[in-house]
C-alpha cells in the first residue's frame, strides 16, 4: 500500500511539474505574441488619442507644408516630432525607458535640426549635456524602481532652496556660453561662429531651462516639469521664427503633457511622500 501511494503522489507531482512547465512555455509564448497588445494597453485612451492626435497633425503638417528647399530637415524635424511625443508620454508614466527612446529618436535628429536652423547653442547642448545625461539618468532611475510597481520609477519633490540655487547656477553658464557664441562671430569670421543665430538670448535661455531639467530628471524631482514649461515656451518662440511648424506641433504636445505629466507626478509624491530633506545652510 504504501508503495502504491508513493507511486501516486510521485505521478501527482510530475503531472504538476509537467503543467506548471506547459505553462511557462505558454506564457512566454503568448508574451512573445502579445508584445503589441501589451504595448497598446499599457497606454489610457487619453494617452493614445494624445499620441495619435499630435503625430496625425505633425506629419501632416509636414507633408503638405514644407518649408523650405531642403527636404532631409522636414523628414529628421518628423521623427523628431515621434520620438518626443513618446519620450514625454513615457515619463508622465515614471518610465526609464523613456531616456533610451529620447536619444535614438529625439536627441540624435533634434540635433540636425537645431544646426539646420542656426541654434548652435541648443546643438551643442544636445551633445555635450542631454546625450551623456539621457544614459546616466537610464541607470539611475533603474536603481529606484518603486516598491508597490517595479514598471514605474520612485520621484520626489525638491526643496525649494535647492532648486532656486541650482537654477541660478545654470542661468550664468548658459548666458555666458551664448555671450561666448555671440563674439565668436567676430573672433572667428567665416565660419560657423560667423553665422550663428542672431536670437542667441533665447536660445541661451532655453538652454537654461534644459539644464535644468536634465539635473531634476536625473534626481527624479518633480520640478523637472516645471522647467520643461519654460523650455517649451522658449523652443516655441525658436519654432516660430523658424517657421518650422512641425516643431511647433510638438511643442503643443509637450505643453498639455508637461500639465498632464506634473499632476500625475505631484499625486504619486503627495501619495508616498517623497519630500526631498531640506538643505542646511551652515552658519559658521
Amino acid at each position: 500500500m504504501e508503495n502504491n501511494n508513493e507511486i501516486s503522489n510521485n505521478s501527482v507531482a510530475n503531472e504538476e511539474i509537467k503543467n506548471d512547465v506547459v505553462l511557462d512555455e505558454k506564457n512566454k509564448t503568448t508574451k512573445k505574441k502579445n508584445i503589441f497588445v501589451r504595448v497598446w494597453q499599457y497606454f489610457t485612451t487619453y494617452e493614445k488619442i494624445w499620441l495619435f492626435v499630435l503625430w496625425s497633425a505633425g506629419i501632416t503638417l509636414g507633408i503638405l507644408f514644407p518649408e523650405g528647399e531642403v527636404w532631409w530637415v522636414q523628414m529628421f524635424a518628423m521623427i523628431t516630432l515621434v520620438g518626443g511625443c513618446a519620450c514625454e508620454l513615457l515619463l508622465s508614466k515614471q518610465s526609464k525607458w523613456a531616456f533610451i527612446i529620447s536619444f535614438f529618436f529625439y536627441d540624435l535628429t533634434q540635433i540636425v535640426v537645431y544646426v539646420a536652423n542656426g541654434y548652435y547653442v541648443s546643438a551643442l547642448f544636445e551633445v555635450l549635456f542631454w546625450c551623456p545625461m539621457l544614459f546616466i539618468s537610464f541607470f539611475a532611475w533603474d536603481k529606484k524602481k518603486d516598491k508597490e510597481d517595479a514598471n514605474i520609477t520612485q520621484v520626489k519633490a525638491i526643496n525649494y532652496k535647492k532648486e532656486t540655487l541650482m537654477f541660478v547656477g545654470v542661468l550664468a553658464v548658459s548666458i555666458g556660453m551664448g555671450v561666448l557664441f555671440t563674439f565668436a562671430g567676430t573672433w572667428f569670421p567665416g565660419t560657423w561662429f560667423s553665422g550663428l543665430s542672431e536670437y542667441w538670448y533665447i536660445d541661451a535661455l532655453a538652454n537654461t531651462f534644459s539644464v535644468c531639467n536634465g539635473l531634476f530628471l536625473w534626481f527624479r524631482y518633480k520640478e523637472q516639469w516645471i522647467a520643461w514649461l519654460g523650455l517649451t515656451v522658449c523652443e516655441s518662440i525658436m519654432w516660430i521664427l523658424s517657421k518650422q511648424w512641425v516643431m511647433l506641433i510638438l511643442e503643443l504636445g509637450y505643453l498639455t503633457n508637461t500639465i498632464y505629466g506634473y499632476i500625475k507626478w505631484t499625486k504619486y509624491v503627495k501619495n508616498h511622500k517623497n519630500e526631498d530633506e531640506p538643505m542646511e545652510i551652515s552658519k559658521e
